[in-house]
């Protein structure tokens, strides 16, 4: 306990040491606060992409669902990654051509009527994505904190929130650039380390399929082994893959801040490589732990029982900061997107027209505290880690796709069409809210059609006479 404490100690002040270093870049100006001056290198960009994809929701949800229902839960992020990569070969360099800085200001540029009032439900649609991922990253922390520290779980996720919040709002990009190098690094070698200490611990690969041919569960080990059927691969790829084809509002700032294309596009593939490679031990991690807790263990907890019960050697405890690492470096890249988006997009767009540089810092500075409150009062309730990041990609998709999709052809549509399609998708996603409408594949896609359908209305344009 007291060299966790150490430990612990000594990775919290190295963060906010980090973090504090780059103060004086992102005090006076919004643009190095949020965008760091454009000026980001292919090393802040690589770890910072790796930190933010590797999160706690990511490790524990996945190894949650493979310890249940073995390797080939996979698919399940690989998905997203193998999108991205498409993502990354066609639009990459479309969106630096055009400096979209975000998702939103995509949306404001091809639907400009009505003041760009599009950048409205556009946040409001990114907010739900976001407050999902960021209350994953807090759920899978309180996991830890409560094994090791034996606190209330509502008491861990305070602390959580706290600590995430304090380091977050102090440098902005910057701050959070400089700490994921350091978690990055920290995380990959958690993994690694895992995966080591759990094949000792079950006895090797032998001692493993022992277990498995004693189950007769031989297909647990087996990456491409699924009992869905072709209709609802398909069903499940167009509910929650489309969405990476276009990605997350915290990858778009990353492109916007990269001080050139070629870092822009290899900063996104390289580390996209390395997470589906990570993802493949993370998912056999789960399958492992199954052969050494007999399947008796709560699947959301059982990675951090398992290092509970190795003891408190240094080794363990390192473990346990990799994972925290994975965690924080995800949680702050969201948090950090929310704020920027309310301030720039709703406050400064629509309320504050005049806004100084320090006034939108502080603004953001308050909306990654609201964001994270509202992060929080999700994780209080949140068992189902990877249920939940499914649910925000679900519903985000249901309301931007269409719009999303159809901005990128040479044809547009009206800003009003796409309006009131979004107006239709939200209307769907309060449905799913209230449990009206389940939040399953086939009901988000037909939800996402009957949005392209309002999209694409053809819209009567008053012709101007040529004497005009």
């Amino acid at each position: 306990m007291i060299n966790a404490l150490i430990i612990g100690g000594i990775y919290l002040i190295i963060l906010f040491v980090l973090s504090a270093f780059l103060i004086r870049k992102a005090l006076t100006s919004f643009e190095d606060y949020s965008y760091c001056g454009r000026s980001l290198g292919i090393g802040f960009v690589f770890f910072t992409y790796l930190g933010t994809w590797i999160g706690g929701g990511t490790i524990i949800g996945l190894v949650g669902r493979s310890h249940d229902y073995g390797a080939s839960q996979y698919w399940i992020m690989a998905m997203a990654c193998f999108v991205e990569l498409f993502f990354a070969f066609f639009l990459i360099d479309k969106i630096r051509d055009k400096e979209y800085k975000s998702i939103t200001v995509f949306f404001a540029s091809n639907y400009p009527m009505h003041g760009g009032i599009v950048r409205i439900p556009a946040a409001a649609a990114l907010l739900i994505r976001n407050v999902t991922m960021i209350a994953m990253q807090f759920s899978a922390l309180s996991y830890l904190i409560t094994i090791t520290f034996g606190i209330n779980r509502s008491l861990a996720l305070m602390i959580i929130f706290i600590v995430i919040i304090g380091y977050t709002v102090l440098s902005g990009l910057w701050g959070v650039a400089m700490t994921d190098v350091f978690q990055g690094i920290l995380q990959t070698f958690s993994i690694i380390a895992l995966i080591v200490v759990t094949l000792y611990a079950a006895g090797g690969i032998g001692g493993i399929e022992h277990f498995y041919l004693e189950e007769e569960e031989l297909d647990s080990l087996n990456l491409f082994s699924t009992s869905m059927s072709w209709y609802e691969i398909i069903m499940f790829i167009a509910a929650f893959g489309l969405f990476f084809l276009m990605n997350d509002q915290t990858n778009w700032e990353r492109i916007y801040a990269s001080k050139g294309d070629r870092t822009a596009k290899w900063g996104f593939m390289l580390p996209l490589v390395i997470t589906l490679i990570s993802l493949v031990m993370i998912s056999y991690l789960g399958v492992f732990q199954r052969a050494i807790s007999g399947g008796v263990e709560d699947s959301q907890s059982v990675l951090y029982t398992f290092l509970f019960d190795r003891g408190g050697s240094i080794l363990t405890i390192l473990i346990m900061v990799g994972l925290i690492a994975a965690i924080m470096s995800s949680a702050d890249s969201f948090l950090l997107a929310s704020g920027i988006m309310i301030s720039e997009d709703i406050i400064k767009t629509f309320i504050i027209r005049d806004m100084s540089d320090r006034a939108m810092i502080f603004f953001t500075r308050i909306f990654v505290v609201v964001t994270g409150s509202i992060a929080f009062t999700f994780a209080i309730n949140i068992h189902d880690i990877l249920s939940l990041w499914l649910t925000g990609i679900g519903m985000t998709s249901i309301i931007l796709l269409p719009g999303y999709f159809l901005g990128w052809g040479r044809r547009k549509p009206s800003t009003d069409t796409v309006l009131a399609g979004m107006g239709a998708g939200s209307v769907c996603v309060l449905l799913m809210m209230f449990g009206i409408i389940p939040v399953e594949a086939p009901y988000i896609c037909a939800c996402c059609i009957l949005n392209l359908l309002i999209c694409a209305i053809p819209v009567k344009r008053n012709r101007i006479p040529d004497n005009a």
